[in-house]
């Protein structure tokens, strides 16, 4: 049974995903809502940052605009015209354009004549600011103009008919005016209404921009616009490791997430796998018609399997836990099956089986053959013995069966022998027969000669010397085709043998065929079952005998020799020999290559060599014919 984890785990997969589902989706919107308020308060704040530089530039333009202004003032105060004035004016100009940012040159007007500075020509926008100063009374910015690919504007202010004018360079006005770490964090614009650049100043290259702040500059005014742009905003230290700290914590998160659903379907899967596994496996279990029993250290079953249950009839509750004796041990054999029992604990379990018998619970009993081996588990500690039990009953009364059947067919197979060899025997008893009758008629009229005792006594002899000679053919005749099981027995293979030879001679005669024996001086004793081997070696030499009919010359050669611990009968005759395409069909029952043959002699000759656990074999004679050879375990 599957263990309560793997049945339960698995019921609702999708419903336990449900809530971390959830909450990871809450998490997720949570850390992307904490993310998005804190960048939006970083810009705000970068932004009011940049609004308070933007206006703090702006008043420093301003401001730097009025001291241009006031410091106008005192040339309108001085006449070219007079020496000791001109010197001072010079002075005074030359002291403005060394310290105020961005003047280029200084001018004095009277009227619209020019009385003071460099000629340089009066732009339009120039022109116009001088009416509206005239105009005005106040000091006055001209529009921006262009004066040697350079963007101006003039500061004009009139007293009575003297006008000053400052001419400012807006390039030189931002580059000296605008601060370095204005610059380094900013870009500053002046552009007219239109857009169009005036002049800029910036410490860093032009990338995306993220933060824009414009505004008029009043004065000069006509459209002159200040636009400052921050191109790299540095947010705080502190706020960006903690967001840093958020992303990598909420990355983690969701690695960790994906990581354990991947796992937990592996597991899913596995234990899917594993159920399936599990049911094929009992299904096998169940299916199958040997019975499989587990035993602890102890000998405590801890396992059957239904073939088990079904074979003793017990089911498997009532066996699970149980301790010798088992309810289906044979009564009539507890000693064996605590033997067993024994030689299991000690772990000398035999490896090629123990047949046991067992008795179901129905009473009968049941012939089975059990294999045990050690029980191990996935760490490779043994924790018990498992053992696989085969009912053999029906085996044993089939192999009964066959048993029987085999003997059935050697007997046959005798009586087949017998009758092909019956009218040669029958000539070989009719010899001693006749001399039987020979005999007696002599000793009849020797009877009725008293002198004649001695030769009576003689006649006598032989009339039950033939009786004996008769009587011994018959015998072993009557031991040869008597119907009876395999008694091994200590046998003399020599005297086996010749008696073979001495029951086949006539027929041999008969046929005209040399028998020879060749036999080593002496041949060991050989525990074997006498009247089946010379069965076998009958059969041969009457196989061989008809072999070689046709043949001009006719010889049968019968050996015996030992080797290697094995004793070898031999049988070669120089008949036909056999066709290639039926030796390997030579010992198949019922296949022959007589005309008239039944096909079962050879297959019983290599049933009973295989019986003494020896081999029978086929080869081709060299001096033509055939050879057949089995070996016997000494």
């Amino acid at each position: 049974m599957l263990p309560p984890a793997l049945t339960s785990s698995s019921s609702s997969p999708q419903r336990l995903w449900l809530w971390p589902r959830i909450a990871l989706v809450l998490f997720l919107l949570a850390m992307a809502s904490l993310l998005w308020y804190s960048h939006r308060e970083e810009r705000e704040e970068q932004r009011a940052v940049l609004i308070s530089d933007v206006l703090w530039m702006e008043q420093d333009l301003r401001f730097h605009f009025n001291q241009v202004e006031e410091q106008l003032r005192p040339l309108l105060q001085l006449h070219p015209q007079q020496p000791d004035q001109l010197a001072r004016l010079q002075q005074h100009a030359i002291f403005m354009q060394n310290n105020s940012a961005g003047i280029v040159a200084i001018q004095l007007w009277q009227g619209r004549q020019l009385r003071f500075g460099p000629q340089q020509g009066v732009p339009a926008e120039l022109d116009a600011a001088f009416r509206l100063t005239q105009a005005s009374r106040h000091a006055v910015f001209s529009a921006p103009f262009k004066y040697q690919r350079e963007n101006h504007i003039a500061v004009l202010l009139q007293q009575a008919n003297i006008t000053a004018v400052a001419w400012i360079s807006l390039p030189r006005l931002i580059e000296q005016q605008v601060p370095w770490w204005f610059a380094h964090r900013y870009r500053l614009v002046l552009q007219d209404w239109q857009g169009q650049v005036l002049a800029s100043k910036s410490s860093v290259e032009a990338g995306a921009a993220q933060l824009s702040y414009q505004l008029a500059l009043e004065p000069p005014g006509h459209g002159i616009n200040l636009q400052v742009t921050a191109y790299q905003v540095q947010s705080s230290l502190t706020r960006n490791l903690l967001v840093a700290a958020v992303i990598c914590l909420a990355i983690i998160l969701l690695y960790s997430w994906w990581r354990l659903r991947l796992n937990l379907q592996q597991k899913l899967q596995a234990e899917a796998a594993l159920q399936q596994e599990h049911a094929f496996r009992q299904a096998m279990e169940d299916s199958l018609a040997v019975g499989m029993r587990a035993r602890n250290l102890e000998g405590r079953i801890i396992y059957v399997n239904p073939a088990f249950c079904r074979m003793v009839g017990y089911s498997a509750a009532e066996l699970i836990g149980s301790m010798p004796p088992h309810p289906y041990w044979d009564p009539a054999d507890i000693a064996t099956h605590e033997q067993l029992f024994q030689q299991v604990l000690a772990g000398n379990a035999p490896l090629h089986g123990q047949p046991t018998t067992v008795r179901h619970r129905d009473g009968h009993l049941v012939q089975t053959m059990v294999y045990t081996a050690p029980l191990i588990d996935a760490s490779g500690v043994q924790r018990g013995w498992m053992s696989s039990v085969v009912d053999v009953s029906e085996q044993r009364r089939v192999e009964a069966l066959t048993h029987k059947q085999e003997q059935v067919l050697q007997q046959t197979a005798k009586l087949v022998t017998m009758g092909e060899m019956a009218s040669t025997l029958a000539h070989e008893l009719n010899q001693p027969l006749m001399a039987l009758s020979s005999y007696a008629s002599a000793a009849r009229e020797l009877a009725q000669q008293p002198q004649q005792q001695a030769l009576l006594h003689s006649t006598l002899d032989k009339i039950a010397e033939q009786a004996q000679r008769a009587a011994r053919i018959v015998k072993r005749i009557r031991e040869f085709v008597g119907r009876r099981e395999m008694e091994p027995e200590t046998t003399d293979i020599s005297r086996m043998i010749h008696d073979a030879i001495s029951l086949i001679a006539p027929e041999a005669r008969q046929r005209k065929v040399k028998l020879s024996v060749e036999l080593p001086a002496a041949l060991p004793m050989l525990q074997a079952d006498r009247i089946l081997l010379q069965q076998v070696l009958l059969n041969l030499i009457n196989n061989a005998l008809d072999a070689c009919a046709g043949m001009e010359k006719r010889q049968i050669r019968i050996s015996a020799e030992v080797v290697e611990n094995q004793l070898q009968l031999c049988v070669c005759d120089n008949g036909k020999g056999v066709a290639a395409a039926d030796e390997a069909r030579l010992f198949e029952a019922f296949y022959s290559t007589k005309p008239q043959g039944m096909g079962m002699g050879l297959a019983i000759c290599r049933s009973i060599i295989e019986n003494h656990h020896g081999q029978l074999w086929f080869e081709p004679n060299p001096d033509g014919g055939s050879c057949f050879r089995c070996c016997l375990p000494l």
